[in-house]
């Protein structure tokens, strides 16, 4: 498998890994939740399919975990991966709405 280089870009309630070949490798969506302003919700993590099996989706999650911390936000996740990497990760977990911990 070959070695790559991906870079990260936050915009639009989104974190979006490229790189020299691929303009879209993957992507974390975090959309606000009405009336909550420091609320979002992981909506989904995608990641093109000639990349997938490289831990893509594992460290979009964490760059999300970073950025969410910095921001002040709570989570709320709609997404099966990123559930499963919650579970996976309970440092994960502070993040989320008390009675959404697992």
């Amino acid at each position: 498998m070959d070695v790559i280089t991906l870079q990260y870009q936050i915009e639009d309630h989104r974190i979006v890994a490229s790189d020299d070949h691929q303009p879209f490798v993957g992507e974390i969506s975090f959309p606000a939740v009405d009336g909550y302003p420091d609320r979002v919700v992981v909506e989904r993590v995608f990641v093109h399919p000639d990349y997938r099996g490289r831990e893509i989706a594992a460290v979009l999650v964490k760059r999300f975990i970073k950025y969410a911390s910095d921001q002040g936000w709570t989570v709320k996740l709609m997404c099966p991966y990123a559930t499963q990497q919650f579970k996976r990760h309970p440092e994960y977990q502070r993040l989320l709405l008390p009675e959404d911990r697992f």
